[in-house]
This record gives C-alpha cells, sequence and structure tokens, in this order.
C-alpha cells in the first residue's frame, strides 16, 4: 500500500506550472558526483543534523537533475521546510519550484520527486551562462567586504530594472541576468549569488514591505541581509533601484533593524541587525538629525554647485510640517546663494526620511 502526497511549493505569482519530462543526462556527471554548496549558508545551519542530511540530498539530486531522489521518511512539513531553505541557500536552483512525494506504509524512506520547470538542454545551457556571467565580479574578489558590496548593489543600478510585467524569468536569477529585468525576488536572489561567488556572507529574507512606490500597500517582498565585517545588515537592491532618478539612492543600504521595520516585516528568524555603522547615508555624512543640520548641508551642497542633492533626515517625525519646512529652507537658501529664484523638485521617501532635490 502506497501513500502519495503531493505538496505544491510556489513562490509570487507561480500560480501554476507545467513540469517538463527530463531526459536521462544529468548535469552532474556521475564521475564527478559531489555536493556543491556553501556550508556556511544561514538556513542550512539553522537545521539539526537529520535535517541537514535531508537537505545535502536533496540539493545534490537536484544538481543532477534527478527525477527521483530516495529521502529519509519525514514529515511533510518538514520536508516542505527544508526544501524552501535549499531554494533559499542556492539561487542556482532556478528551475524547480515544487515537488511531490511518495511513500510507502513500512518504509523508512520516501520518494522526493522534483517537478522541473524547464527542459535539460535549457537547464545545463542556462547553468553554464550563469557562471561565465559572475565572471564580471572577478575585478572586484580583493576588494573588502563593503567595497564589494557597493560594486555589486551599483551593477544592480546602472544595468537592470524591475519588472511590472512579471515575466516568468524575473523570479530567479534568470531574470536579471537573461533580460536585465526581474522583481524583487529575482533580484534577491542575483545578490546572493554575487555574494557568494565573492565570498560575502549574505542571506535572502523573504517577508513583506510597505511598497512606497504603491501608497505603502503591504505585499511580498524579498531583499538581503549582509554580513560586514562581523556585523548584520539590511540590503534591499531592489527598491534602491525603484527610487533611483537623477542619483543613485542607496535608502535601503544596510539598515539597522529598526530602520527596516519602518516599512518591511519580518516573517522569519532572522538575524538581527543592531547597528548602523554602514549605513550609507550615515558612513558618508548624508545625513542631517534637524532641520538646522539640514540647512547647513543645503547650504553647503549648493555653494559647492551641486545640482542634485540627497540627504536622510534622522530622528525626525514624519509629519506635514517637516515637509513644508524643509521645502522652505530650500527655497529660501537657493535664492540667498544664487542670488536668483529657481524651479526645483522634491520627492521624499517619506517612510525612510530621504530626500531627493533636483534644481532645475
Amino acid at each position: 500500500m502506497f501513500l502519495i502526497v503531493k505538496v505544491s511549493f510556489f513562490f509570487t505569482n507561480f500560480l501554476a506550472r507545467k513540469t517538463v519530462q527530463m531526459m536521462k543526462t544529468e548535469l552532474i556527471p556521475k564521475s564527478e558526483e559531489k555536493l556543491i554548496f556553501n556550508k556556511d549558508n544561514y538556513y542550512f545551519n539553522r537545521l539539526t543534523e537529520k535535517q541537514k542530511k535531508v537537505y545535502g540530498i536533496i540539493l545534490l539530486g537536484l544538481q543532477k537533475l534527478e527525477k527521483e531522489i530516495k529521502i529519509p521518511l519525514l514529515s511533510m512539513e518538514e520536508i516542505s521546510m527544508i526544501f524552501s531553505r535549499v531554494l533559499l541557500d542556492n539561487p542556482m536552483i532556478f528551475y524547480v519550484l515544487a515537488f511531490t512525494v511518495s511513500s510507502s506504509v513500512y518504509s523508512s524512506q520516501c520518494s522526493f520527486i522534483p517537478n522541473y520547470k524547464y527542459d535539460m538542454q535549457f537547464i545545463i545551457k542556462n547553468t553554464k551562462i550563469i557562471h561565465d556571467y559572475l565572471h564580471i565580479f572577478d575585478k572586484i574578489k580583493s576588494k573588502n567586504d563593503l567595497d564589494k558590496e557597493i560594486f555589486v548593489h551599483d551593477y544592480c543600478l546602472n544595468n537592470f530594472t524591475y519588472d511590472y510585467a512579471l515575466n516568468d524569468y524575473s523570479y530567479s536569477v534568470l531574470g536579471p541576468i537573461l533580460n536585465k529585468t526581474a522583481v524583487c525576488d529575482g533580484i534577491a536572489k542575483f545578490v546572493k549569488l554575487a555574494f557568494d561567488y565573492l565570498n560575502l556572507k549574505s542571506l535572502v529574507v523573504n517577508g513583506k514591505a510597505n511598497n512606497p512606490l504603491k501608497n505603502n500597500t503591504l505585499e511580498g517582498h524579498s531583499w538581503n541581509i549582509v554580513l560586514i565585517d562581523g556585523k548584520y545588515f539590511h540590503l534591499d537592491v531592489t527598491w534602491d533601484m525603484c527610487m533611483t532618478r537623477n542619483i543613485k539612492r542607496y535608502d535601503y543600504f544596510n539598515l539597522c533593524h529598526d530602520d527596516i521595520l519602518k516599512d518591511h516585516k519580518i516573517t522569519e528568524n532572522i538575524p538581527i541587525c543592531t547597528t548602523k555603522e554602514y549605513d550609507y547615508y550615515t558612513k558618508n555624512a548624508l545625513i542631517a538629525n534637524n532641520p538646522t543640520e539640514f540647512k547647513a548641508f543645503i547650504i553647503s551642497n549648493l555653494k559647492k554647485g551641486k545640482k542634485n542633492i540627497v540627504v536622510k533626515l534622522n530622528n525626525v517625525k514624519n509629519d506635514i510640517e517637516i515637509i513644508n519646512r524643509i521645502t522652505e529652507i530650500i527655497k529660501e537658501q537657493y535664492v540667498s546663494i544664487m542670488n536668483k529664484s529657481t524651479s526645483f523638485e522634491i520627492g521624499g521617501n517619506l517612510n525612510q526620511m530621504v530626500f531627493e532635490i533636483n534644481f532645475n
């Protein structure tokens, strides 16, 4: 007697997937059979020893594109949890999002059966494309961790766009690499993949966020946490990418826990980020703690002839009074210093109190 149970494990907008019939060819030949993964991966290290063993078996089977993977008998909840950790830790596994499980009543094992999204040639071809693509980061391998992080962040802002069309590839590393566009899932996975290549410890966070581009609507969202000099920081490249207009934005570059919680909701057990030491605006002195400091910041930048300015108001309450006040400061100081009137645009990320001012 056999008990057949099916579990479909999907991320955002993956509501229906066609299971592709696989051929016998393997991505990893038997002569080279080995487990390829980073034992420092965050989610792997949150598992028990028994769960780690199952994680390894599933990962190796997926890397070899096996049709059926024998694993110790566990509950469906536990298998689903382990599978989700495999995908979070290993963005190279872009080709499977669901699985089924079959087991015998009297067996100590069960069969983990992946539902592959693509055919064998496609997977092999694009796995090679991804590996080759990562060589663009070779030139920064000798840099320190913070420089590596900035480079990857800026690379994404310079080369990728947000995919409002929600194309299929955009939920994995295929989106950025093949189409130069992705949603938050694909961007966060690409960032993790690049950091892995650069030996920079990080993880993908699946949570929720109040999207500032959609009237603070709470929706599913993915971003990263990165380890710099032994300290954890939140990094949301997707939102920085969407915020960027005339100046690269770093509103979500190395935020502490308190700051990310202003517009993100954490739904997983993740590291607590306790410091602002490498918060981009703090480290680069782009902070004003009150209207007086904001005025001094504007005066200094206008005297330098800058036409595009970004500044973060720290420890200042978000309300209409402060918005009106900083608008008046900008107008007064431009007229005073430049001795002429002007028009200007001011855009604000009110959740993080970051303002971009562009003078015409």
